[in-house]
């Protein structure tokens, strides 16, 4: 284009640019080398809705669990307020999150979770609650309310999961930090891919998850729970760079499936009944029993 091309685009007054020549110009001047950019795709008509109804159907049951953090190690003790995400799963208040969150032990130290409470809708004080089992190895815990519920909770049936496959959508729902009033947001992705080992996870793409999430489907059934996998302590001192070649794959966050989460919740609920049972105090016999034995006696 030569010189006097170029000022005949130029505005005689210097105030906005002449529409001359071809009807798409003006776009092009917009636009300039960012075409792309001036593009975007349509959403899908389903997909504002599928948003819609994960929240409203889920939200309520995404909670907050608040505890003080004490560390101990041979530099000292110290003690930090801390606020995770926790799903609740059972009306009575028992609460799922990631074992990782909720101060696993550590191997310079000990980390203790205390004055734990669950914190639903826009309750402020907290319901008590204690820790009722961990799994470190599917970085599981589960939070249980001390005292039952006046009515129940809403909660996620975990017991209705659904089995995805590659390149099916997935829905994660998360709550916002507490300056942002906790806030819920839905994400979506794909399911990319999925493992056999250690153990069966769904490997997400396209969507940010951190541990504990749930992930659904656009109808809102639970897929999964988003868990932190990592290698044995001795696995990692034996081989630390093949450790730091996972960090794609461990960053990217995988998500344990429903199934899994439904077996490991239900051992979690036998083993803690019976240390419950075993650590009951022997009731004493009753009358009626003494005097029967008293009778075998003679």
């Amino acid at each position: 284009m030569t010189r006097s091309n170029i000022d005949s685009y130029m505005p005689r007054g210097g105030l906005a640019p002449r529409m001359v020549g071809s009807p798409a110009l003006p776009l092009i001047l917009v636009c300039g080398l960012a075409v792309p950019a001036c593009v975007v795709a349509p959403a899908r008509a389903d997909e504002g809705v599928a948003y819609r109804q994960i929240v409203e159907k889920h939200a309520p049951a995404l909670v907050t669990i608040k505890f003080l953090l004490r560390m101990e190690s041979q530099y000292g003790k110290r003690e930090t307020e801390s606020e995770i995400t926790g799903l609740m799963i059972e009306p009575t208040g028992l609460v799922l999150c990631a074992n990782s969150k909720l101060g696993a032990p550590r191997r310079f130290g000990s980390v203790t979770p205390t004055d734990i409470k669950i914190l639903i809708g826009d309750d402020i004080e907290g319901i008590p609650a204690k820790v009722l089992a961990r799994d470190t190895e599917l970085d599981l815990a589960w939070v249980q309310a001390k005292e039952p519920p006046q009515k129940p909770f809403a909660h996620v049936d975990i017991k209705k999961g659904a089995v995805p496959e590659i390149g099916d959508d997935l829905y994660a729902l998360r709550r916002m930090a507490k300056f942002f009033d906790r806030a819920p947001v839905v994400s979506d992705g794909k399911m990319s891919g999925h493992t056999k080992k250690p153990r069966e996870l769904y490997v997400p793409s396209g969507v940010s998850v951190e541990a504990g999430q749930p992930i659904f489907t656009e109808d809102g059934t639970l897929i999964g729970i988003v868990v932190l996998q990592l290698p044995e302590d001795d696995e990692i001192e034996a081989n630390p760079m093949a450790f730091m070649s996972m960090g794609r794959d461990i960053g990217g966050g995988l998500i344990l499936p429903a199934a899994q989460v439904l077996k490991a919740t239900e051992r979690a609920k036998l083993a803690t009944a019976d240390e419950e049972e075993a650590d009951a105090p022997a009731s004493e016999p009753s009358d009626e029993d003494t005097e029967k034995s008293s009778d075998d006696g003679d």
